[in-house]
């Protein structure tokens, strides 16, 4: 499964497998193939404990493949990479920092500019999710919507060329969950990172990727991978049009094996 553009991500033959406390060995991902190109938005969607944020986690340098090779802007991945950015699920977030140095944990971590380039860059990542106003807002004072813009705004501020985003969006409501998807492809048409997606939402996977990639049940393997002919600027009007609706069902048919 290859993409169009220069590749960003190579994923070749990768596979994982994990030892069970009894003695067995389970075999998480096998044999999966992907390329990803610069400044393409793709989402990964699949049965639950298929081995999507397993794949994640590898492309991050967080977890080693048992086989094959994973590479980033040409470079083999062996490790953490500070052009690698990545957004939990969870609130990754310090209680005791304010937005705007919680924002800034990175760049003081890479030690990138001096105290007000740091600040300025913070800032402006704060106003592009739409916190403005909330800087020196302990995250206490934050809604669970809010909490995970401040986790976004933290990521893209260290300025990486890839951003894994495993299930960003899955742990707010409804409405907020559609702006938020909205501010990240502001940010992205922006930006022009490369971002990869892992979602369990059909639906977020069509509005947000340039293409999906649907994966199969353990031991997971890349199954079919669909472009998004939807244009950008993405519209409210697409979340409910003809071709989200075709893509839902192809997607979904090749999905109802496992649990979304």
């Amino acid at each position: 499964m290859t993409a169009t553009s220069t590749p960003m991500i190579t994923i070749a033959g990768v596979s994982k497998s994990f030892p069970t406390p009894d003695g067995q060995i389970v075999t998480a991902l096998e044999a999966v193939d992907l390329s990803i190109g610069a400044s393409e938005i793709v989402s990964i969607v699949g049965p639950s404990g298929c081995g999507k944020s397993t794949l994640l986690y590898m492309v991050a340098g967080l977890v080693q493949p048992s086989n094959g090779e994973i590479g980033v802007a040409g470079r083999r991945v062996t490790g953490p990479d500070p052009q690698v950015g990545i957004v939990f699920q969870e609130f990754r977030i310090f209680p005791w920092k304010t937005v705007r140095e919680n924002v800034m944990f990175g760049l003081e971590l890479q030690r990138k500019g001096d105290a007000r380039q740091r600040a300025e860059m913070a800032d402006k990542y704060i106003q592009l999710v739409g916190l403005g106003g909330f800087e020196n807002r302990l995250p206490k004072e934050l809604s669970g919507g809010m909490k995970q813009r401040v986790a976004i705004a933290q990521t893209f501020a260290c300025d990486p060329d890839v951003v894994l985003m495993d299930e960003p969006l899955g742990s707010v409501d409804s409405l907020t969950r559609e702006k938020l998807q909205d501010e990240l492809l502001r940010i992205w048409s922006e930006s022009r990172k490369t971002i990869v997606v892992v979602t369990h939402s059909i639906e977020e996977a069509i509005y947000l990727g340039q293409r999906v990639v649907v994966m199969a049940p353990r031991p997971s393997r890349v199954v079919a991978a669909f472009d998004v002919p939807l244009p950008h600027p993405r519209t409210a009007d697409m979340r409910t049009g003809p071709v989200m609706a075709e893509l839902r069902g192809k997607i979904w048919d090749l999905v109802r094996g496992g649990i979304v």
